[in-house]
């Protein structure tokens, strides 16, 4: 690998950890000090907390569209300004209005990052380790709720303290991406000639035949996982009986433990999609369940903490893998259309959860949400016409854009065809 890659890939796993660890999931460590602070219910906390995935899920859309337009480096820049604005907001927020503006904000800087960087990776990057590139940058996510953990220590009640040094820790990545990220085509050669690439780019349009495949799975986890993202560390605390230092220890957890999803793309590669997607969404159902079932058992705690990190961050890169090899001629589709759904999922099952803990308790709302997260076991990965079959880890995906998506389509799911108008106009705009 060459220098140039290792800093590209420095960089990039930086900007996820910032903006999906800070800026995003950091929220649901804070909480119960933001609440006692700014003066929230359950049903308020889950609500805003789905503001984060509000603003992620209007940023992929744009993101994805707009790299094509103005390249990788310029969105990847404005990943981590928006994230820093966004986290400086948070830290001087005093009213619920204010914060839940503020997490949307942040939120929207994960949309913002991820495309740019699965641009950047197709590229730069040589073709045979492009799916480890992807899934070691999209493992960053685990870096940053490492580092959250300690940083809550450090700054134990004052969360207004932290936020602001996670903002200037997004400014600083910022300068780190502009020295780093390629501008737009001046990557190095890849496994195959840049003319070969250019050729083959953007070909392609949004619409694939098992499109909706992977949305589904995709924003089934994303439900799944919301209750632990924004409660999880309230139910070790109120229901578990645990102090603040435990419930920061299960946060350090999960960030160690999810940097084992790295490895989603050797292992989709050894194992196929389909076997690593049902084994790992059951180790997600188990870590909900042994926040239900087992609340002040301290193994069952800092077990369900190690699996559900794993099992997150290996989930968010089997999506990146399936997404990317059906949208193999535009990168930045294939990854944003799955992280879109999961975002939707989100947005679901935040104040789903809150609601549930209100009303039901949390050992009822982890029980349902596993529950989700066995259903959504039932979708499996088939390649489209021409596709790649499973684990076949090296095969060129072929994709037809005429070919319409079957009749199954639901209310959540973006609309493929307006996506598609909207970023062939921009090409177009551009000169593309």
């Amino acid at each position: 690998m060459t220098h140039q890659e290792r800093r590209l890939i420095v960089a990039g796993t930086l900007l996820i950890g910032v903006s999906y660890g800070l800026a995003r999931f950091a929220y649901g460590l804070f909480l119960p000090s933001m609440r006692e602070d700014v003066g929230l219910n359950s049903t308020m906390a889950g609500a805003i907390g789905s503001g984060a995935y509000v603003g992620y899920c209007f940023a992929i859309v744009i993101s994805a569209l707009l790299v094509e337009r103005l390249g990788a480096r310029a969105m990847a820049v404005a990943a981590a300004l928006v994230a820093a604005t966004g986290m400086a907001v948070i830290s001087v927020s005093t009213s619920a209005l204010w914060l839940a503006g503020a997490i949307l904000l942040a939120g929207a800087s994960t949309g913002l990052a991820s495309p740019p960087m699965a641009q950047a990776v197709s590229s730069s990057i040589a073709t045979d380790r492009q799916g480890r590139a992807n899934t070691v940058i999209n493992a960053g996510t685990s870096l940053g709720v490492a580092i959250s953990g300690p940083v809550a220590f450090i700054a134990t009640g004052q969360w207004r303290i932290a936020y602001a040094a996670f903002a200037v820790t997004a400014l600083l990545n910022a300068v780190l991406l502009f020295v780093s990220v390629p501008r737009s085509g001046t990557g190095e050669a890849r496994g195959d000639t840049a003319s070969e690439a250019a050729g083959r780019s953007n070909r392609g349009g949004v619409q694939r035949d098992s499109a909706w495949r992977v949305m589904v799975a995709a924003m089934g986890m994303g439900i799944a996982s919301a209750a632990y993202w924004t409660f999880s560390s309230e139910a070790l605390l109120t229901r578990g009986q645990f102090s603040q230092a435990l419930a920061n220890s299960v946060w350090i957890l999960i960030g160690v433990a999810g940097l084992v999803g790295g490895l989603a793309g050797d292992l989709v590669n050894r194992f196929g999609i389909n076997g690593v997607h049902r084994a790992t969404l059951a180790a997600l159902a188990l870590a909900l369940s042994l926040l239900a079932l087992m609340p002040s058992s301290l193994p069952a705690a800092l077990g369900s903490g190690a699996l559900f990190g794993a099992s997150y961050i290996m989930l968010t890169g089997i999506y990146l893998v399936w997404g990317v090899r059906l949208y193999s001629d535009r990168p930045a589709i294939g990854l944003g259309l799955p992280f879109l759904m999961i975002a939707a999922g989100q947005i679901v099952g935040s104040p789903l959860a809150g609601y549930l803990i209100g009303n039901h308790g949390y050992a009822f709302c982890f029980i349902v949400f596993a529950s989700i997260a066995l259903a959504t076991m039932l979708i499996g990965y088939r390649p489209g016409r021409g596709g790649q079959v499973d684990a076949a880890p090296k095969t060129t995906v072929s994709s037809r854009p005429d070919t319409p998506l079957q009749h199954f389509y639901l209310p959540a799911m973006p609309p493929l065809g307006l996506i598609d108008k909207i970023g062939r106009l921009a090409r177009r705009g551009s000169g593309r």
